[in-house]
């Protein structure tokens, strides 16, 4: 047994599992599909940094810090693995084990500089792209598609709201809107649509001061900023009444449905269940939309693109939506490709991630057609996460739009 194992059950958690080198992960891990390389695979990564037998103490400091950069975090391993071996999670402590200056980097970029992503979005635009150092590039690229400019034009309009599907369930409870980091930043019109849609649902709404879910944080290896930014967000949500909490970010559901067992609720009132509160109060903003529909105007494309994000919730909120509200207009590949955002690995190993990106852009061409007649049916795809906007913009071919649903409605 393992010095991990031992603590683990010595103080009644419950054991971490081991790789068995099955495979079942491989069918469906980004990286590898992109490349065929076995290093890059989550069971290579699970012996490197698992409760195995192998572990990565002699092993070069540089090689174990380059493996722990090369994850997207998807979590679609995890999804496939019979052992229920969570590989984004192995990583994240393997990246803490291992720091180098991306994450010093990535810490300053989602910790200190979120208020000025507006600025560095416009900015990025007057950057000339061959001066660009390469580690830097596909983040700009995708700064750049964040600009306002960028944004997609509105052309459907809600015709009617589920008010009183919405009432039987809520109420008049209070609602709060978790606008992540681009809602907040670059992209604020996500918040001011968001906002007038539960707004036409009658929602009480009420102002919570909510930062970055933590997510990308955890994993990218700084496990004690990701917990600073959970506990203010709790703290946030207590201040406003303990109110619903309406996401239309993938990601940020994921991250914030985590908080459930993550000891962040153990100063709660005692016979105060606050933690399944929290639990049953994070909501997608398409899930309270559920049987809306709508009309589109002038300028709706005659076929649309749906880019799946990886951290969909297990409904598939956003695309059942989207369904209903564009019928045959929606396309969507019949295998959902990563878009290969990963968050910090676009510093680790940015060609990486673009090729993963490359694969996603291909995988929609096949529903899209653009590559043949981009002229008659252009690139245009919607998705729900905001790292996929970013990373989808990045990556791009020419010619092509990308962005948030939000930003197809007219808040009329």
């Amino acid at each position: 047994m393992t010095d991990k194992k031992a603590a683990s059950v010595k103080s009644g958690a419950k054991p971490e599992r081991d790789c068995v080198l099955c495979g079942c992960c491989l069918e469906l891990c980004p990286l590898f599909l992109a490349t065929n390389r076995e290093e890059l695979s989550p069971r290579a990564k699970a012996l490197l940094a698992g409760p195995s037998k192998f572990t990565a103490a002699d092993l070069p400091e540089d090689d174990v810090a380059a493996l722990a950069g090369l994850c997207l975090a998807c979590g679609r391993c995890e999804k496939l693995c019979p052992q229920g071996v969570n590989i984004p999670r192995l990583i994240a402590r393997l990246r803490a084990e291992h720091p180098d200056f991306r994450q010093w980097l990535w810490k300053q970029w989602i910790t200190k500089l979120a208020p000025y992503w507006s600025l560095a979005a416009q900015g990025a635009a007057l950057v000339p792209q061959p001066i660009v150092p390469a580690a830097f590039s596909l983040a700009l690229k995708g700064l750049r598609g964040l600009r306002p400019s960028k944004g997609l034009r509105g052309w459907l309009t809600i015709t009617k709201f589920p008010k009183d599907a919405f009432r039987e369930k809520y109420a008049d409870r209070p609602v709060a809107v978790f606008n992540g980091c681009v809602g907040m930043g670059p992209r604020k019109i996500w918040a001011d649509t968001a906002r007038a849609l539960l707004q036409g649902l009658g929602a009480n709404l009420v102002a919570a001061d909510f930062s970055c879910c933590g997510s990308t944080l955890g994993v990218a290896g700084l496990p004690e900023d990701q917990a600073a930014a959970r506990r203010a967000n709790v703290a946030a949500w207590r201040r406003a009444g303990r109110p619903l909490i309406v996401t239309y970010c993938a990601t940020c559901q994921k991250g914030l449905a985590e908080y459930a067992g993550a000891g962040l609720f153990a100063d709660a009132a005692p016979h105060f269940d606050e933690e399944a509160l929290w639990a049953a109060s994070v909501a997608p903003l398409s899930g309270l939309l559920a049987g809306a529909t709508g009309k589109a105007g002038r300028g709706a494309p005659a076929i649309i693109g749906w880019h799946r994000p990886c951290h969909a919730d297990a409904v598939d909120s956003d695309f059942k939506l989207l369904s209903g509200l564009l019928g045959t207009r929606l396309r969507s590949p019949a295998k959902a490709n990563c878009c290969g955002f990963g968050g910090i690995m676009q510093l680790a190993a940015p060609k990486l991630s673009a090729q993963v990106g490359a694969g996603c852009w291909a995988g929609l061409d096949t529903v899209l057609g653009f590559s043949v007649a981009a002229q008659v049916t252009p690139g245009y795809v919607l998705t729900g996460c905001s790292g996929c906007v970013m990373q989808l913009a990045a990556t791009a071919p020419a010619g092509a739009s990308v962005g948030h649903w939000l930003e197809i409605i007219r808040p009329d």
